[in-house]
């Protein structure tokens, strides 16, 4: 099945423009149609505090948040024009929880786009943590480094491989990508076994042999960390190949929030310097 639209979580941030434009560089080459979807946390006014607030006080706060909203919107609309896509564009306003809200409206898309979660990394209160957003959507997702500068596509792309179910998921999830790409680098860290099934199959063989009936062209890259950590060796190699995109797994269990992905997941995710695909 073709790629025909893309979901961009969208905020106005920096990171968010960085993956605006990078979902305008897929929408140009696969003919898709951007739907922006903003997600609005209402104000929450406990009601001791709202019995003493007047009804003009209240309808103040919510005309405010509505401006907000409606300059965002204006934001990406503008950007879109300037990045000169003329496909159909579409906007999605959602409420509640952003995790949650995200990964429902993002189960009606080919593929949610969204930029890196540097709040999260900084541990800032409130922020959406990738766990909550990647369990849930059930779909692919592509993370975009904050401040990516986008640029003609190679057509190449990278996959870390362990042989775990995880990593089998995300492929199989990037198939649509990886079938347009004329080089594609399977990743194997020496070494490295996954903490998800220990005795997973690690070669590549027979993955390439898979792929290849798919008419992927597709190469074992056996990465040597040394004293490097799996995570360090594979962003090392994305900033020395470029791949278009990496594509990896992610597994984890625990209450939501927590950075309880597998360590190689969590490392890249906060290090990351090329768009990566992660599915679970």
């Amino acid at each position: 099945m073709a790629i025909k639209d893309l979901a961009l979580a969208y905020d106005g941030s920096t990171a968010a423009h960085s993956a605006l434009e990078f979902a305008v560089q897929m929408a140009k080459k696969y003919e898709a149609e951007i739907t922006g979807i903003h997600v609005y946390s209402p104000a929450k006014i406990s009601e001791d505090f709202r019995r003493w607030i007047s009804q003009d006080v209240l309808e103040n706060i919510q005309e405010t948040a509505r401006l907000k909203v409606a300059e965002i919107e204006k934001e990406f609309r503008g950007q879109i024009s300037a990045l000169e896509f003329k496909g159909p564009v579409h906007w999605s306003v959602e409420t509640g929880n952003p995790g949650i809200a995200l990964a429902r409206k993002g189960r009606f898309f080919d593929i949610l786009l969204t930029g890196q979660f540097a709040r999260a990394i900084r541990r800032e209160q409130g922020a959406l943590q990738p766990e909550e957003l990647i369990h849930s959507i059930g779909k692919p997702l592509i993370i975009v480094p904050e401040g990516y500068k986008p640029r003609e596509f190679k057509e190449t792309a990278a996959v870390a491989w362990d042989g775990s179910r995880s990593a089998a998921r995300a492929l199989s999830d990037a198939m649509q990508i990886l079938e347009t790409k004329r080089k594609l680098d399977i990743l194997v860290v020496e070494g490295k076994k996954s903490h998800e099934d220990p005795y997973a199959p690690l070669p590549a063989a027979e993955i390439i042999t898979h792929l290849g009936r798919h008419g992927v062209t597709a190469t074992e890259v056996r990465l040597e960390p040394g004293k490097r950590s799996p995570a360090e060796a594979v962003l090392e190699y994305c900033g020395e190949a470029d791949p278009d995109v990496l594509v990896m797994g992610a597994f984890g269990r625990g209450k939501l929030g927590a950075m309880l992905f597998g360590s190689m997941t969590t490392k890249v995710l906060a290090s990351m310097n090329v768009p990566v695909l992660v599915s679970h």
